[in-house]
């Protein structure tokens, strides 16, 4: 079976960017790390165990807890990542719950504003017997206490 153009291209594209972005970083890296050990070498015995030490110190502390900390910090942005998923999920249910919430409100304004119009009107309708029902009530101070007199 032979590959297809597009394929050998994808193929080659594939090397390319492994090339690009993996080997080359890498070969720097190790260019740099050489130079240093040259331009180490060159000094006097003194700055050689300096510049050493301060680069173990590097190597043995930093890069561990510089890798200690990638693995929370990608940690964390994947419970990001999982944080705005289920945002974009619950948005439509909540926003459901909200038109209905909306209904009823409207409803029960409705309902009582129906409520206080049927109380109205009928407190109107009996407004005649509050006067009779009101001779049973107790007279206040500022009457006198025998209305006959």
């Amino acid at each position: 079976m032979s590959t297809s153009p597009a394929q050998q291209e994808h193929l080659r594209q594939h090397r390319r960017e492994t090339v690009l972005y993996m080997i080359v970083p890498l070969a720097v890296t190790v260019f740099i790390v050489l130079l240093g050990v040259v331009i180490i070498l060159v000094l006097p015995r003194q700055s050689q165990v300096s510049i050493l030490a301060d680069w173990l110190m590097t190597v043995m502390l930093l890069c561990p807890a510089l890798i200690c900390t990638t693995a929370i910090c990608l940690g964390l942005i994947v419970a990001v990542v999982l944080m705005s998923r289920a945002n974009r999920a619950a948005a439509r249910p909540l926003q459901q719950l909200n038109e209905m919430s909306q209904k009823v409100a409207n409803q029960t304004t409705k309902a009582a504003a129906s409520v206080n119009e049927v109380t109205i009107n009928a407190a109107s309708r009996f407004a005649f017997l509050d006067r009779i029902l009101n001779v049973f009530d107790m007279p206040d101070k500022d009457t006198k206490a025998n209305p006959h007199e």
